[in-house]
């Protein structure tokens, strides 16, 4: 094959490259673009249908859709492990336990779940790490930082931090939903499901 072929050909090449990239782009704008969910959807739709649960009994389910927030949000799995270590039935049985408890003029479900609720976007990890504390939706702080299980947020009654295990997940309202590794408390829980 000589030069001149070798050229030729590349041009060929090119110009097929750019026929696809423009034939690609075109289709792309012709496709309807995808609505993100409401934050709610994105709970259950992924493995957080406990958390979903408890901000439905709780009626917080409508705020976290109807304003921008980033939900810091404890799996299903993070929900059972924490009932089963404080000694409950489960994770329904936590919740309902939490309902009757006042903490502040207000039940400590409601009083645990605004704590994962920081009223804002922060759409990045970079975000979170910058901010050093956040405040959350029940007044309280949390912390952010970098452990050794990588970024974290962590309670103010937390004996070990919270790792945040995945990207944000982002919601309608600029909202975002990033996944944690336990649940974060404003109180201590102690005791909680000890009596009857």
């Amino acid at each position: 094959m000589t030069t001149d072929s070798k050229s030729q050909t590349g041009v060929r090449v090119t110009r097929i490259h750019s026929h696809f990239l423009a034939f690609t782009l075109l289709a792309a704008a012709s496709l309807p673009a995808m609505a993100a969910q409401k934050v709610t959807q994105i709970l259950d739709n992924n493995g957080f249908q406990t958390l979903l649960f408890a901000l439905e009994t709780t009626g917080l389910a409508s705020v976290v859709d109807e304003n921008r927030v980033t939900l810091f949000a404890p799996t299903d799995d993070v929900f059972a492990e924490t009932a089963d270590a404080l000694g409950c039935a489960d994770a329904v049985d936590l919740a309902t336990r939490l309902l009757n408890i006042d903490v502040n003029g207000t039940d400590a479900l409601s009083y645990v779940l605004t704590y994962h609720v920081y009223l804002g976007r922060l759409k990045t990890t970079y975000s979170i790490l910058s901010a050093d504390t956040l405040q959350t939706a029940n007044g309280e702080l949390i912390a952010t930082g970098v452990g050794k299980g990588g970024l974290f947020v962590e309670g103010i009654a937390n004996a070990e931090p919270s790792n945040i295990t995945t990207d944000g997940i982002r919601a309608q309202k600029a909202s975002f939903v990033y996944a944690i590794d336990s649940i974060l408390l404003p109180i201590d829980p102690a005791g909680v499901c000890a009596a009857g």
